[in-house]
């Protein structure tokens, strides 16, 4: 019984670890696209996103021509569409694309459309 007990205790702490990481934001960059760049010096330095209480939304940015192999293998496997231009946004469950942002034109708006995103 006392192993039992345990065991439980054990799962509920491991669960909720698991579970603290539920997504994360992609974003798919071409050191050549001037408005990647802009993101960046507007946005990437100081990006701060909250989706719900104590939940946040880290950026990982991706480089055209340095794509790390889960993210090779994500596209050959269709659990992340094709790329047709720069920059996208990805929102990653870990497992594959939830949903996607193309293109950037202010921090605003930018900000703006994350927003509306997790309204919905």
């Amino acid at each position: 019984m006392r192993m039992l007990s345990l065991l439980t205790l054990w799962f509920a702490m491991l669960f909720p670890l698991s579970m603290a990481k539920a997504l994360d934001l992609l974003m798919y960059s071409n050191k050549h696209c001037h408005i990647c760049q802009k993101f960046i010096e507007q946005v990437a330095d100081t990006y701060s996103y909250s989706y719900g209480p104590d939940k946040v939304l880290p950026l990982t940015i991706i480089e055209h021509n340095e794509e790390p192999f889960w993210f090779t293998m994500a596209k050959n496997e269709n659990r992340i569409k094709g790329i047709r231009g720069t920059p996208t946004f990805i929102i990653w469950n870990g497992r594959k694309e939830v949903a996607r942002l193309v293109g950037y034109s202010s921090k605003e708006s930018f900000y703006s459309r994350l927003d509306t995103m997790f309204k919905k």
